[in-house]
């Protein structure tokens, strides 16, 4: 569905960042087919989100109880543990995979089926392994970026990322079906929490530009989450928008 297009726009900025291959603080991501992105953008936004996907999110939040909802983000979420569990073991992060595997043990027995969270209830939070993850952590770059009809903006090895975390339990024994279903309750929940935040994408200059570069962001931070240089990244980043912040004041001063 459209969750990562909407899911970006929590994470709004000034600039554009983007992991690189050796981790470092070359933040860039390159839009060489940006005629056809833009295409893919309108349709999107435009028609799927104008026409459906936001109607349908609309009636999920008024219809479906607070706690059902809950109920059933967890469900969701806790069916992503075993790719977390593997992707880990891949970086030979061996305390985090074990953190994985128990909270979806206990999550899919004692929490009944995932419904209750109740690995982070006795403290141990959820953290996300993606396989694009590991491939960074392998020095594969990102490649360009990519706004797909339907799925939303994805860098190219996150794009080849999502298949292969869809190859891992349970996600390879769900029917089409069931997958299109599981992937539904995520994404129309992700929309829920946007309602607000419409108005930033509303009164930008360019959204696809501000899609763009809040996407960018977005991964880089997720990348940096499960990094040791997380604390760089995020120093890094403030500096640079103390630096595009002053390039403002300076451009307004001018203007007046």
């Amino acid at each position: 569905m459209l969750k990562k297009m909407l899911v970006v726009l929590l994470f709004c900025t000034n600039t554009a960042f983007a992991q690189t291959a050796n981790g470092g603080n070359e933040y860039r991501m390159s839009d060489p087919i940006e005629p056809l992105n833009r295409l893919s953008w309108e349709f999107n936004y435009n028609v799927l989100d104008a026409f459906i996907y936001r109607p349908v999110t609309k009636s999920y939040i008024f219809l479906m109880p607070d706690d059902l909802r809950t109920a059933l983000n967890n469900f969701v979420l806790n069916l992503e543990e075993p790719t977390t569990v593997v992707n880990n073991l891949l970086l030979l992060d061996f305390k985090d995979s074990l953190n994985a595997l128990t909270r979806f043990t206990l999550n899919s027995t004692v929490g009944m089926f995932g419904l209750l969270d109740v690995g982070t209830a006795i403290g141990i939070e959820r953290r996300r392994e993606s396989f694009s993850n590991v491939l960074g952590r392998w020095s594969v770059p990102n490649g360009p970026y990519l706004m797909l009809p339907v799925l939303g903006p994805r860098s190219t090895r996150k794009f080849f990322g999502d298949i292969v975390d869809g190859l891992y339990f349970p996600s390879s024994y769900l029917t089409l079906w069931q997958s299109l279903a599981v992937e539904g309750l995520d994404a129309v929940e992700i929309r829920a929490g946007l309602m607000d935040q419409e108005a930033l994408l509303e009164q930008s200059l360019d959204p696809y530009l501000f899609v763009k570069e809040a996407y960018i962001q977005y991964e880089a931070y997720k990348f940096y989450t499960s990094s040791p240089e997380l604390e760089q990244f995020l120093k890094k980043t403030g500096e640079e928008q103390e630096e595009t912040d002053l390039d403002l004041d300076e451009f307004m001063d001018e203007i007046d």
